[in-house]
């Protein structure tokens, strides 16, 4: 018998087999007493062979008993198995009368081991005692080694056997018993251990999930403030824009547009189109670009230029240029800008007084 052919046991299931072999001893012991103080009265072969064979199965059981505390649960139990077949068999050799009591020997001894062992090794112990059961019962219907017992004694004997024996099934009902009850107490602990992981698991997918629910939002949030920023950053722009390139009305026919700061390629773009819906809208005839603010002029800047003047002539407008310092005069000679078809004056006073002039 292998000790992997042995169930685990916990330390309470240990306790309870301990438990058990010792009150069967006690059981035993009781019936043991019997047949001492019967064997002391009628001083009869069978009954000093029967009194020794019960003092030998109590000590067998107390041995199976103190091997189980030390913790040699396969050699317990493999004691009191042989120990309980062997008191069968050797019982109904000398109570033949009593051999189908002695038969329920190797059946305690099966009880005794059934919450202890695995399938494979319990299929072979029920074979084992089985066999013991029928070689008893033969032995005690065929054996006569000693002489019986008295007459008066049979049915005492017989109510001690029985009374020895359901009381050792009726014990080993109430391991099974406790057994059960302490499997389901432990599934019930079980069962709610995971239940008080599976609420704890929920409440931190609930606690996870409302985090990211609200890092959602915020991030939502963030993009929407971000969407509102970047639109407000657009309307600035575009008023930066209209505010760094406005037309200004002089009178009903002449629009003023003063050009601030460096230009590139951009705000020469924005300076057409704004000039040119600001013509449209008001019909003027006359546009003065002023572009005293200018620090230099390029070739860019000048061909930007010439296409205004010649998209406000298409508009039927005219161009005066003015505000033009002498650095930029120089920097426009020296690049070979052709400005001859640009009406220029010096300063916007002298464009201003052309317009009534000309008006």
């Amino acid at each position: 018998m292998n000790e992997t052919t042995i169930a685990h046991l916990s330390p309470e299931q240990g306790r309870q087999l301990r438990q058990f072999l010792l009150w069967m001893a006690g059981v035993v012991g009781v019936v043991a007493l019997i047949a001492t103080v019967s064997a002391l009265i009628w001083q009869t072969t069978p009954l000093v062979a029967l009194m020794i064979l019960d003092w030998v199965l109590v000590v067998g059981l107390l041995q199976a008993w103190g091997q189980a505390k030390s913790g040699q649960i396969r050699i317990a139990l493999t004691t009191s198995f042989v120990a309980l077949t062997l008191y069968g068999f050797l019982g109904a050799i000398v109570l033949p009368d009593l051999a189908p009591l002695m038969a329920f020997g190797p059946i305690i001894a099966i009880v005794a081991m059934l919450p202890f062992v695995s399938g494979a090794i319990l299929k072979r112990l029920l074979i084992v005692a089985w066999i013991a059961v029928i070689a008893t019962m033969v032995v005690g219907s065929q054996v006569q080694f000693f002489p019986p017992i008295p007459e008066p004694l049979v049915l005492p004997f017989q109510f001690t056997g029985v009374a020895g024996i359901s009381a050792i099934l009726l014990l080993q009902l109430w391991v099974f018993h406790e057994r059960l009850f302490g499997v389901i107490a432990q599934l019930r602990e079980m069962n709610e251990a995971l239940a008080q992981e599976r609420n704890g698991l929920q409440e931190r997918i609930a606690q996870r999930t409302a985090d990211l629910q609200q890092a959602l939002a915020e991030v939502e949030r963030q993009m929407t403030e971000q969407s509102r920023l970047l639109r407000e950053n657009e309307r600035q722009r575009e008023l930066i824009r209209g505010l760094s390139m406005p037309v200004l009305p002089v009178t009903h026919e002449t629009l003023i547009m003063p050009l601030v700061g460096e230009l590139d390629a951009e705000r020469v773009a924005l300076a057409q189109a704004t000039a040119l819906q600001a013509i449209d809208r008001t019909n003027a005839r006359h546009l003065v670009i002023d572009i005293t603010g200018m620090p230099f002029v390029d070739t860019t800047v000048a061909a930007g230029l010439m296409q205004l003047v010649q998209a406000t002539r298409l508009l039927g407008a005219t161009v005066t240029l003015v505000g033009i310092r002498p650095e930029v005069a120089q920097t426009i000679v020296a690049l070979g800008i052709d400005l001859s078809e640009v009406t220029t004056a010096a300063d916007l006073a002298s464009a201003l007084k052309w317009d009534r002039v000309a008006a």
